[in-house]
């Protein structure tokens, strides 16, 4: 065989053989079956009053409903599929999964372990692979990315994207599904998804919420990803902002006011000069 035919054939056969060796471990993990720690959930950490760590130990903050047995909640405990944990009105709480997907419970909220089923209160997800928080009437589903989902009075959920793409559907079959961007957000049920630009300090409040507990209860590995995070919502409030302004501009919505900043001082509004004084009528002479 011509040695130069022989080389090619080798290096083509060379370059298959790395391919299907890179492909395979995803392959044998798309057709396994799901393992038994599939949505199995650690509690992390249970953040006090939003200013400190609770202790291994300390009761009262968080509890667990397991088989139908309610326990307190502890920092380190396991939480399985089917499992209930719900936070009381002092505690913040970080749940992580296997996946690697992170869970940010406010006060006051709670759900069913698995991805985040009847859920109730707010919480923000930083998802890898795939993740669902679902209401009584609405499901948030995304994969590789991040939101927050908070539920209100008559069972409205209002969705807000912070990185990627987030489908908004319904758990009852009401409205067709809903793909979100980053830095949009809307509100469901009764009425389908209406996306909006989301609001820049909602925004802020959350980026600052989501960073005080990262921070208080960073991963076992002590790597916080509360940088990353932080530039996810910076994108997000960036595109808020734009969007904001596009959405006035197709309002037709005149331009700010011009503002002028005289050296030394303050942003001041510029103002037309007053009306001159009415005049008055000529005096006679004595």
């Amino acid at each position: 065989m011509n040695p130069f035919l022989a080389s090619s054939l080798l290096c083509r056969v060379t370059t298959w053989t790395v391919t299907v060796a890179m492909l395979l471990p995803t392959v044998v993990a798309c057709t396994s079956a799901p393992t038994a720690d599939a949505g199995t959930a650690r509690l992390d950490g249970l953040v006090v009053d939003g200013t400190r760590r609770a202790g291994d130990r300390e009761a009262g903050l968080a509890v667990v409903v397991r088989s139908g047995v309610r326990e307190e909640a502890y920092a380190g405990m396991t939480l399985r599929p089917g499992d209930r944990i719900d936070t009381g009105p002092r505690a913040d709480a970080v749940l992580r999964y296997a996946s690697g997907t992170e869970v940010v419970l406010r006060p006051s909220s709670g759900g069913r372990i698995g991805s985040l089923t009847e859920f109730v209160g707010e919480v923000f997800v930083k998802v890898k692979g795939f993740f669902s928080v679902d209401t009584t009437f609405v499901k948030a589903g995304a994969r590789g990315t991040a939101y927050v989902v908070r539920t209100h009075a008559g069972g409205t959920t209002s969705v807000i994207v912070i990185e990627g793409i987030v489908d908004v559907g319904s758990t009852t079959g009401a409205w067709p599904t809903v793909p979100l961007s980053a830095g949009t957000m809307t509100l469901a049920h009764p009425r389908g998804p209406q996306p909006m630009p989301a609001n820049v300090d909602d925004l802020t409040r959350t980026r600052d919420w989501v960073d005080r507990v990262e921070r208080l209860v960073p991963p076992p590995g002590g790597v916080s990803r509360s940088a990353l995070i932080a530039i996810g919502f910076a994108a997000a409030i960036a595109a808020a902002i734009l969007l904001n302004r596009n959405k006035g501009s197709d309002r037709g919505d005149p331009p700010p006011a011009t503002t002028s900043t005289p050296a030394g001082t303050g942003t001041r509004e510029t103002r037309p000069p007053p009306p001159p004084p009415p005049s008055q009528p000529p005096r006679e002479p004595r």
